[in-house]
């Protein structure tokens, strides 16, 4: 009896970089072959071939035509190499690495009843958003040192997309501020947000000991004015290091908006190791652990009693900022790619079985439900489930 065929995860790639398109090509591959996922490799550019051969591990498969050819030619011809590789067999996953690749993905995936999700290995969040807009699929964004949903809809995916967290911030050493300094990090000319900050330093206004508050980075002069009128300070936030030393010095970081508008600062505060202080929205619940890193409140009043408490209880404030920190780390810090890019395929990080010959055996080990994971709930039909581990 011939066994099912194992679903594969498809690469259709615009042209090899040094290092693999924008960092991610390798790393992919190789985590999902330690992982025992078969993998097929469609190049654009034929001229790439050899390295291809080279650098890719055992068992991974290169398609299409030898040929070496240029412009439309080479286009039509990887698109026809993909098509051909979609009928195969079941697929789990396309990625497409590059945004030739991605444009021509999304045209073939358009005009095929083959359901996987899409990963788009691209350095920029907003071609991903736009390309990725109107799909009927699930969509993930590839980068350096994460793995993204982004939300057909053309929005923001709640936990991202996101560029990783500078390395600066989680290196700069803390350095508390000698009285209590409150800051947070917003758009230039936002006023909304910068009137919720505005709100929350009148409220304190009083407390003892008296509180500084400060906004890192720029404001134009109808923000400034405002923050000015409150007796907020204007913090140095030119760069990453600027924002760094500023937020090592803060001894609490607060998002006062509910509209969840702030999810890069706060990110950038956490791994600053500052404890966090957000609204009860979906951009900051994917951030904060609530009473471990940092406070999720849904009234102003919440915010303040958590601020009140973070500054009495200096030990309290340590111990949720190593949390923060730690958090950071394991949601932004470069172990994670690995674990992300297998569980965005709805499959568990552990390390991959071994059969009693050492090779690896392809366990596709779902973690939660269907519904938990888009990438399964496409896939599944498709997915041999193997209970023998």
């Amino acid at each position: 009896m011939t066994p099912p065929m194992t679903s594969r995860v498809l690469h259709l790639v615009s042209r090899l970089q040094p290092g693999g398109r924008g960092q991610t090509l390798w790393p992919t591959v190789l985590a999902l072959a330690d992982a025992g996922v078969p993998q097929s490799l469609v190049l654009m550019d034929q001229r790439d071939a050899a390295q291809a051969r080279l650098m890719l591990p055992a068992g991974v498969q290169l398609g299409g035509d030898s040929a070496g050819r240029a412009g439309l030619p080479a286009v039509r011809q990887a698109a026809t190499a993909l098509r051909g590789a979609l009928a195969d067999g079941p697929t789990l996953a396309v990625h497409v690495h590059g945004l030739t690749a991605g444009l021509l993905g999304r045209h073939v995936l358009r005009g095929s009843s083959v359901q996987a999700p899409m990963f788009f290995h691209l350095d920029s969040d907003t071609l991903a958003t736009r390309i990725a807009r109107g799909l009927d699929r699930s969509a993930f964004l590839v980068q350096r040192n994460r793995v993204d949903a982004l939300d057909p809809s053309g929005r923001e995916h709640p936990g991202g997309p996101s560029r990783p967290v500078d390395e600066v911030y989680f290196n700069t050493e803390r350095a508390e501020a000698e009285t209590p300094l409150i800051v947070t990090t917003g758009q230039p000319g936002d006023l909304v947000y910068a009137q919720a900050f505005v709100q929350l330093a009148v409220m304190l206004t009083g407390l003892r000991p008296a509180l500084t508050f400060g906004w890192i980075g720029d404001a134009t002069p109808a923000v400034q004015q405002m923050l000015q009128a409150a007796q907020i300070r204007l913090m140095r936030g030119a760069d990453a290091a600027d924002r760094a030393e500023t937020l090592c010095r803060a001894w609490v970081y607060v998002s006062p908006d509910p509209a969840g508008s702030d999810a890069r600062g706060m990110a950038e505060a956490m791994a600053a190791g500052v404890p966090c202080l957000g609204r009860q929205v979906p951009a900051y619940r994917a951030l904060i652990v609530h009473a471990l890193s940092g406070y999720l409140c849904n009234r102003n009043n919440d915010l303040i009693a958590a601020i009140a408490r973070l500054v009495e209880a200096a030990p309290l404030r340590h111990e949720m900022g190593q949390a923060a920190r730690t958090r950071a780390r394991h949601r932004h810090g470069r172990h994670r790619f690995r674990a992300s890019m297998l569980l965005a395929h709805g499959l568990s990080p552990v390390p991959v079985l071994r059969s009693h010959h050492g090779v690896a055996r392809t366990r596709f080990q779902t973690v939660g439900t269907t519904t938990d994971n888009p990438v399964v709930a496409s896939a599944r039909a498709a997915q041999p489930t193997d209970t023998s581990g």
